[in-house]
């Protein structure tokens, strides 16, 4: 999925830490309210290929 275009144009030049935003966050949330390890790591794993295959909109 192409988060830009989802995201207003002043965010989309910075569309990688919007998703790695997210996915800290979604960590943060099973880190305390969660007790499932294997969770927890799916969620840093999708984050980082969410990372990865993100592009960055143009300046």
């Amino acid at each position: 999925m192409n988060l830009l275009n989802l995201l207003p144009a002043k965010l989309q030049p910075y569309a990688k830490a919007v998703v790695a935003a997210i996915g800290a966050l979604a960590g943060v949330a099973v880190f305390y309210f969660g007790d499932q390890p294997d969770v927890a790591a799916a969620i840093q794993v999708l984050t980082a290929l969410g990372v990865y295959a993100q592009p960055n909109g143009a300046k």
